[in-house]
């Protein structure tokens, strides 16, 4: 079963919330009213999902919502009354991953975790490979700059400066990357073959 987080100080609401979740695989790990303690207890449990209201004490729930998304540690459903509904588009600023109004009905709670979960899934995937594209590219960084070393200041050409770095780096059973890093940290540098 899956767990969950309930942020909210209306009594009723963490009630109807606690009564569906168990529908969907989910189970209650904790409810507060507390954005202090929200915060805490989220990275405590960390949880499958939050589900928080906008009436918090302790801190706004605008800071609660920003910090949460921030650290992108499980998919946010924020829940407004009717009351709260101007503050839908600054629950939209702040990229919560769903937003449900009070009253709920069963199916809307199913299908809001289910698009919940599905948005928070992509920003991951999205994120992971942003970083294997960022560190693709240092290391392409790396290596064009070993070899400018190379052909510079060692006065190989293009396709000699890669090969000795290739070379090197299957001889010794490193990266190029690595090998490109020790060329230019002076720790290894190719002889010249002419």
């Amino acid at each position: 079963m899956k767990r969950a987080i309930i942020i909210s100080g209306k009594a009723s609401l963490n009630q109807e919330i606690k009564s569906m979740l168990p529908l969907v695989n989910y189970q209650v790990l904790a409810t507060t009213d507390n954005g202090m303690e929200a915060l805490r207890l989220a990275h405590r449990f960390e949880p499958d999902l939050i589900i928080m209201g906008w009436n918090l004490r302790g801190l706004c729930s605008s800071e609660v919502l920003q910090n949460l998304i921030v650290q992108h540690l499980c998919p946010i459903i924020v829940v407004l009354t009717q009351d709260e509904n101007h503050f839908l588009s600054e629950v939209i600023n702040e990229d919560a991953h769903q937003v449900i109004l009070y009253p709920l009905r069963i199916y809307e709670m199913v299908a809001a975790i289910q698009l919940a979960e599905h948005r928070f899934l992509r920003e991951s995937e999205n994120t992971q490979r942003i970083k294997r594209l960022e560190e693709e590219l240092k290391t392409r960084k790396l290596i064009f700059q070993a070899m400018l070393y190379l052909i510079q200041e060692r006065g190989f050409t293009e396709k000699a400066a890669y090969a000795a770095l290739r070379t090197q780096a299957m001889s010794t059973r490193k990266s190029i990357r690595v090998v490109a890093q020790d060329v230019l940290k002076g720790l290894w540098l190719p002889e010249r073959v002419e």
